[in-house]
């Protein structure tokens, strides 16, 4: 796990690398490298690297150049499966000079050219120069676990590109400024994130999951190399012994997971996910693992107890952080410097400080991200799994009433009654998923939207899976190629690397999401129970109380915030005359969220956090 930054186009001053990588120290403490390489027409290929040392320690260092001198790379993340990939190499007659999973890359683009991508089951994303063909290529893993920001720029010596794995290190370079984009910011209100692959600046993008982009003389073409499962599979009759299926597949993603030359610990929660994964750590002889939570104090629905618990069941060397339920939002603007967007997620502040706590003890840690999306935990996956082909005003019935219910936890039950049929009400299959999970309704947002008109359109690909797929696997689509990558996935990155921390997902392996993708809707959801197959394949290693417990998640007191310690600074932040987000939202009315909130008339919080973070973000950068 490492940063990388730099440029293709016209030579810039010579200290401009080092101030990129500078800004992405974070991400690789343990050492860093530059290189600037010729190109055709007189640009130049300036690559930098910052290292967080986890595979081949001794051998690992970047910028890599290939034995030959031909390929040269700055790469960020793991390709677990490294060795196996290695060892076909050799068959064919490759050198290697070293044993780390970036020299793989570099043989393996020489065997295969692109055909190589979606061999890698790992995260990823680098930049390759070929000395041979004069040319660049920059590519990214197949759901975006690892961020790549690009922005295209003219300058009087021609046009260059602008990359980097933070937004940060593109705004060192002086070609980059920080010029609002106002459409992400109107959809922003509805998504609470930005939807790829544009971002809150204008001119800067996302290299989009599973693509790749080629520059030769001047010329840029990006390619997909891979496909979202549910995008293309058809689900087929499971295997005469689907359990057995799943745990060959599960078993080997956690395995590969294990690869370091560092000490290894996994985050666990009172829940489902990351029990099976340190359950199965222990299964495969894991030697003195360690585990990692966190919760606030005197909060019924603290989950520190449970995974105390499972974690003694289980045999590991358990760190409980336990944080005081006040204000941690003076985190917010530091940590919206390092995600370049708003804070959206709440649950970011305790990631990032338990992040800070395993990094005393391990340099990687194990997560249980991606399981919900992969194999449908979500309360939404249970209403849209049985209710959504018949979505439209008056559809939540008393039997989907019923399934909220059974499946959350009571202070959870009415909060999400409220979410569950408001969504199910819409009948366009894009607005719904944006009611499940996003802040305010598209109504709402014409009521609060005063900036300019906006016509661009998000992305038509989370939208489109599979014909004739079912309303489940429709849901599971946009998260896997939406809610992912852009928000999720885009967090758990930002917020490990600013503790110089490395999270792996098992949940999130390739060939893991393909064998779901072919399982029946039944498989996933039976009834009210989520995650089924993963349920009964992980029973005989699991503690009962962990396959029985309702998932409650991490919440943070957001509605007591706004009540209380937050309910002027709030109040002032987003009302003052100096406020960034005042000449776009409309102040009558984010003055009634507040007081409606305050006054507990309605619960807003979800809304108040998204304008809260965007206009503490918004200070940050503009």
């Amino acid at each position: 796990m490492c940063g990388i930054a730099g440029w293709i186009g016209p030579p810039a001053d010579p200290g401009c690398l080092q101030i990129m990588t500078n800004a992405i120290r974070h991400r690789g403490p343990d050492g860093e490298g530059q290189v600037t390489l010729p190109l055709s027409g007189g640009a130049v290929a300036a690559m930098g690297h910052r290292r967080l040392s986890i595979i081949d320690i001794s051998g690992g260092s970047q910028p890599m150049t290939s034995h030959d001198g031909r390929f040269t790379i700055v790469f960020n993340g793991e390709i677990y499966n490294y060795i196996e990939i290695r060892e076909e190499l050799l068959g064919r007659g490759a050198r290697f000079t070293s044993s780390s999973d970036t020299e793989v890359i570099l043989e393996a683009w020489r065997a295969w050219g692109a055909e190589c991508l979606p061999r890698f089951r790992g995260m990823f994303a680098f930049v390759l120069h070929d000395e041979v063909a004069r040319t660049i290529v920059l590519a990214r893993d197949q759901f975006g676990k690892k961020p790549l920001f690009l922005a295209e720029r003219q300058t009087p010596s021609g046009p260059v590109l602008v990359f980097g794995s933070e937004i940060s290190a593109l705004l060192a370079h002086p070609q980059v400024d920080t010029e609002l984009d106002v459409e992400t910011l109107y959809h922003y209100l509805c998504w609470r994130y930005a939807p790829g692959p544009h971002t809150f600046f204008r001119g800067i993008r996302k290299l989009q999951p599973g693509s790749f982009l080629t520059w030769q003389d001047g010329v840029m073409k990006t390619q997909r190399y891979w496909t979202a499962p549910e995008e293309t599979a058809q689900c087929r009759k499971p295997s005469s012994d689907p359990i057995a299926a799943f745990l060959d597949v599960f078993d080997e993603a956690v395995r590969l997971r294990r690869r370091a030359d560092v000490p290894l610990g996994a985050f666990l929660s009172g829940g489902l996910d990351s029990a099976a994964i340190v359950a199965t750590l222990a299964h495969l002889g894991a030697p003195n693992l360690r585990t990692f939570s966190i919760g606030f104090r005197d909060d019924p629905a603290s989950e520190l107890t449970a995974a105390a618990e499972t974690a003694g069941e289980i045999g590991t060397t358990h760190t409980s952080l336990e944080l005081a339920a006040n204000d941690l939002t003076n985190l917010l603007p530091m940590l919206s410097r390092h995600r370049g967007a708003p804070i959206t997620e709440p649950a970011d502040l305790p990631i990032y400080l338990l992040s800070v706590e395993a990094a005393k003890h391990v340099k990687v840690v194990l997560s249980g991200e991606g399981a919900d999306e992969m194999f449908a935990g979500y309360p939404k996956h249970v209403v849209e799994r049985h209710l959504g082909h018949l979505a439209g005003p008056g559809i939540l019935s008393v039997a989907g009433h019923a399934l909220l219910i059974a499946t959350s936890p009571a202070p959870a039950a009415a909060r999400r009654l409220r979410i569950a049929s408001r969504a199910m009400r819409a009948r366009r299959f894009d607005e719904r998923m944006i009611l499940w999970f996003g802040a305010i309704t598209p109504v709402e947002r014409s009521r609060v939207w005063i900036g300019p008109a906006v016509s661009r359109q998000p992305d038509t690909r989370p939208f489109t899976p599979a014909p004739g797929s079912t309303s489940l696997r429709r849901v599971l689509h946009f998260d896997q190629t939406s809610w992912l990558p852009d928000n999720l996935l885009e967090r758990m990155d930002m917020m490990t690397m600013a503790a110089s921390i490395e999270a792996r997902a098992p949940f999130m392996d390739v060939q893991l999401a393909e064998f779901a993708s072919t399982l029946p809707d039944s498989y996933r959801i039976k009834g009210r129970v989520t995650k089924r197959i993963v349920r009964e394949a992980l029973a005989p290693r699991l503690p009962q109380s962990v396959l029985t417990r309702r998932k409650n998640g991490f919440r943070m007191p957001v509605t007591e915030w706004f009540r209380g310690p937050l309910r002027d600074s709030a109040r002032e932040l987003l009302l003052s005359p100096d406020s960034i987000s005042s000449p776009y939202l409309d102040r009558a009315t984010v003055a009634l969220y507040l007081d409606e909130h305050a006054n507990g008339q309605q619960n807003h919080e979800k809304t108040l956090w998204a304008l809260f973070a965007l206009e503490t973000f918004l200070r940050e950068f503009f």
